[in-house]
């Protein structure tokens, strides 16, 4: 069952129409041959190319503005030894994907699996949060306006397809499996009213999630990466969905 994030990042690519036809690729996308011999280097230059155009979004394809992006609701509900929280974030906007760099790209069409290496010099959430949990034996409490701010990470989103002959007679790539790894180089957090607004507790909680933010990036991290590897996942098969595999990657 979707989460909330989930629901509404798909109903927000859901409100552009489909068109009914097939499409070519965007004139800002240049394909790359499938017997290329330096298919993955194509791949990370067009790609480089591509990335500051798509990402003010492209109604034909389908795809909305994606920095800032809008998310309605993050929700964290895991916890972990030292620090349980149950924690929702709302109306936030999420900034900083439209600076993602293509770092690599390893295509393997034959066995219909492609990895993609991206580098995000920052990423920032600022919304507002309410926040109730467990630091230790201090109580946490608060609701007020929140920013997370992810440094220097990297992530690689890995996807695996099929071919799926549509009524046209072309084939399609289908999507079936992604993933996304990470690795943040650092993470900043600051919760503003914590404690119904006494001063000194917010500070102190501040600091601390600031100073212990490799375990606290694990459960706030974890909604923005699924986010993200949604994003990644969403565009990509609204292309796939309209383009014909030949005209991604046409034929020698």
């Amino acid at each position: 069952m979707p989460s909330k994030l989930s629901t509404f990042i798909l109903g927000a690519f859901a409100l552009l129409v489909a068109p009914s036809c097939q499409l070519k690729l965007p004139i800002y996308i240049k394909t790359c041959r499938q017997n290329d011999p330096k298919l993955n280097e194509c791949v990370v230059k067009n790609g480089r190319l591509a990335i500051p155009k798509f990402i003010n979004g492209d109604s034909k394809y389908r795809v909305p503005r994606l920095d800032p992006l809008e998310i309605t609701e993050l929700k964290v509900h895991q916890g972990f030894k030292q620090l349980g929280l149950t924690m929702a974030l709302k109306d936030c906007k999420v900034t900083g994907l439209k600076h993602a760099q293509f770092l690599a790209a390893r295509t393997d069409l034959a066995n219909k699996h492609i990895e993609w290496d991206f580098f995000h010099p920052h990423i920032t959430i600022i919304g507002k949060y309410e926040m109730s949990g467990q630091v230790l034996v201090l109580p946490i409490r608060g609701k007020g306006s929140s920013n997370i701010t992810l440094t220097n990470m990297k992530t690689m989103f890995k996807f695996n397809f099929d071919l799926v002959k549509k009524e046209d007679g072309k084939e399609y790539m289908k999507v079936t499996k992604t993933s996304l790894d990470t690795d943040i180089g650092k993470a900043y957090f600051r919760f503003n009213n914590l404690f119904n607004g006494d001063r000194l507790l917010g500070e102190t909680m501040n600091r601390f999630l600031n100073d212990n933010w490799r375990d606290v990036v694990k459960e706030l991290g974890a909604p923005v990466v699924d986010s993200i590897s949604q994003v990644f996942e969403i565009i990509l098969s609204r292309i796939t969905e309209l383009v014909p595999f030949n005209v991604v990657y046409p034929p020698a």
